[in-house]
């Protein structure tokens, strides 16, 4: 087993509980916090409330994936060490549009940065991150510029990121275009920078209607990130989306499958026309509890592969990224 770092202090890896792979405290855009854009007391009280109601759920470990350029804000995580009844890992890495900021630094110089968050703390503050994220979407068919190419730059940071999951001993876990197959590039990256792919999370592969990508992921290696499940979905697509789960049960990788939602309990993305936060939803992250897990179970699902997914297969990315650290 390892240790796995929340924003309360460490905990062991055999103790994460129930865990969603993929979601949001807080996000929105960087800076958002000096920018009139974001209401601390608002999204703290939101967070709270969402918290203890997915607690309720059985859920005791949410991965936060909101890098700086999301929106992540330190003080918020600040409060909610004293007051969350659940873990909560957040993230370092790099959001989907590379800050020109990064565009001349080498690949090493993203892992240093990535590993600095991990290790003496984000933003100055006495949270550390436990886990790198990074987001390849439509940005990643975009060639033109050469060297400066949103691909190249994309590609960059995956090479950083593998770097500082090496030297931090913290896994990785990606946002995809899961239309697009950029699964399979981002494994070809890691394994040429020498990463046990087993260290690695390919998220919201619940996207993609091809059933022979989402099992190519799993016979990589890699764990496979059923995480995109969110209400406005509506329950045709929902029901899909949990037979993608129950495929990978069936093939025998329950292990290597985790759940989520990408859903935010606060956020200033996609709001109203008329500005201001998202709507609130303090049920934002029960649909996996109170419909998916039920669904499987209706299919005969025992609790031993519910507990795979929601339980060990979290646990194997961060064993795993624990151990290549060590061997390092």
């Amino acid at each position: 087993m390892s240790q796995i770092q929340t924003i309360a202090g460490f905990i062991d890896s055999a103790d994460i509980g129930w865990t969603l792979s993929h979601e949001h405290l807080v996000s929105g855009m960087g800076t958002m916090e000096r920018t009139g854009l974001y209401d601390e007391d608002d999204a703290l009280r939101r967070c709270n409330d969402a918290l203890q109601i997915t607690h309720d759920a059985q859920i005791r470990t949410i991965i936060d994936c909101t890098p700086v350029d999301l929106g992540r804000q330190a003080s918020a995580f600040l409060s909610l060490a004293q007051t969350s009844p659940i873990n909560i890992i957040a993230a370092t890495g790099v959001y989907r549009w590379i800050p020109l900021t990064y565009h001349s630094w080498s690949a090493d110089t993203v892992a240093r940065f990535f590993q600095r968050e991990i290790e003496e703390g984000i933003e100055g503050s006495s949270i550390h991150a436990g886990i790198i994220k990074i987001a390849w979407d439509v940005e990643y068919s975009s060639t033109v510029g050469g060297s400066n190419s949103m691909q190249n730059q994309l590609e960059k940071c995956a090479r950083g990121a593998a770097r500082a999951a090496k030297w931090s001993g913290v896994p990785i876990t990606c946002h995809t275009r899961a239309a697009d197959r950029v699964g399979i590039r981002l494994l070809d990256i890691f394994e040429e920078e020498g990463l046990d792919l087993r260290a690695v999370t390919i998220g919201h592969t619940n996207d993609s209607h091809d059933l022979d990508y989402v099992l190519e992921i799993a016979r990589r290696g890699a764990n496979v990130g059923l995480d995109r499940y969110a209400k406005h979905l509506g329950e045709e697509e929902l029901t899909r989306r949990a037979g993608i789960a129950l495929s990978l049960i069936e093939a025998g990788f329950a292990e290597q499958t985790s759940l989520g939602h990408d859903a935010a309990s606060y956020s200033a993305n996609r709001g109203p026309a008329e500005g201001g936060s998202r709507l609130e939803d303090p049920g934002c992250w029960l649909p996996i509890p109170d419909f998916e897990i039920p669904w499987l179970r209706a299919q005969g699902v025992d609790d031993e592969s519910i507990d795979a997914m929601m339980i060990k297969s979290i646990q194997a990315t961060f064993d795993a990224a624990s151990a290549m650290k060590a061997s390092h």
